[in-house]
């Protein structure tokens, strides 16, 4: 009898291992909501990523999932410096759906109108909307709310030690940018300067227009933003445009390759940040840091020290930078590294 009971008890606990390793099994994927709106379902322990959207691999990095990256486009080199493992990612550069399924991506972050979702999903992949530019934020709160709740999407999609990061690099962006703001919000519109950005692609003409990231960059920052007129992220000017603003501070992005913009942009020579050498090259870190990068809270300190010194003169640069990468990234940098990334120049 005590046989038969033993043999009962085993088939029950058998059958509850089997139950529960099923339950275990269905629960290895969970559904969030991507950056387009979009429910979508990704494994809870992803281990292959393809990052089809350009500032996707920062994002990554920043939360400590490097490893985790098997395609994506070229990197910095402060990126490869700081996260060597991302060396073994494949380029992205030609990739097919295909070649992915034989990866065995767990999933594709893209961005519509860049990339397009579809091939994709249509080979059987999962994709995951990492940007949209049809739903950038047209106002300041919801500049700052869009740009944790893309960083949340990361903590969501990379584990519960990547959200954790997550949390803590949000809240740092809301204390440091209600900090500037508590300065620059006072200042007279009047007595802000006159700000063009440009450089993306190579080109100086090519800008970023309302609603994007240097717009309230810039904004927050104490400047007043020229290229918002322009109705779209990536937004094309004109040379008469960039003339006729006469703008009092220039912007080059860090991924321009020149500082000498005169030379392919002669005509730039009347404006007042041209005649008054205001031309600045914008910093290039883990990426480049006028692009949507998360050390785009140290771009708006940076901007901030340009546009107003006397009001920002306290503001220790290479200190900030020195926290930030130590506490955020989990990397140290030394003052000459420091140094080396606001130059734009690439490690010893």
């Amino acid at each position: 009898m005590n046989k038969k009971i033993l043999i009962i008890v085993f088939i029950l606990l058998l059958l509850m291992f089997i139950k529960s390793d099923s339950l275990l099994y269905a629960s290895d994927y969970k559904t969030i909501t991507d950056m387009c709106g979009n429910k979508v379902e990704v494994p809870v322990n992803p281990q292959r990523i393809a990052c089809m959207h350009c500032v996707s691999p920062e994002k990554i990095m920043t939360l400590g999932k490097g490893n985790l990256i098997s395609i994506m486009s070229k990197q910095s080199s402060w990126a490869y410096r700081f996260f060597p493992e991302i060396s073994n990612a494949r380029d992205n550069k030609g990739i097919t759906p295909e070649q992915m399924m034989e990866m065995k991506i767990d999933f594709v972050l893209y961005t519509p109108g860049m990339t397009k979702s579809e091939q994709y999903s249509s080979a059987g992949l999962r994709t995951v909307c990492a940007f949209s530019a049809e739903k950038r934020p047209m106002k300041l709160d919801e500049y700052m709310e869009n740009f944790k709740r893309q960083v949340s999407l990361f903590g969501d999609l990379l584990g519960p030690d990547a959200k954790a990061r997550a949390d803590k690099y949000n809240n740092y962006f809301d204390k440091k940018v209600k900090q500037i703001l508590s300065i620059t919000s006072k200042i007279d519109k009047r007595n802000k300067p006159a700000v063009y950005y440009g450089g993306l692609k190579n080109n100086m003409l090519m800008s970023q227009g309302n609603g994007s990231v240097m717009h309230w960059n810039v904004e927050v920052s104490g400047g007043n933003y020229l290229p918002m007129i322009l109705n779209d992220n990536h937004a094309h000017s004109t040379t008469q445009q960039v003339v006729s603003w006469n703008p009092d501070i220039i912007l080059l992005s860090g991924l321009y390759d020149s500082w000498d913009i005169i030379k392919k942009n002669p005509e730039f020579a009347s404006t007042k940040a041209v005649k008054n050498v205001k031309v600045y090259r914008m910093p290039m870190g883990v990426y480049a840091w006028d692009h949507a990068s998360n050390e785009s809270v140290l771009l708006m300190i940076y901007m901030a020290k340009i546009f107003h010194p006397n009001l920002f003169k306290s503001w220790d640069m290479i200190k900030e930078m020195k926290y930030f990468y130590s506490e955020i990234y989990g990397r140290s940098v030394t003052d000459k590294d420091a140094e080396r990334i606001l130059q734009c120049q690439p490690p010893l």
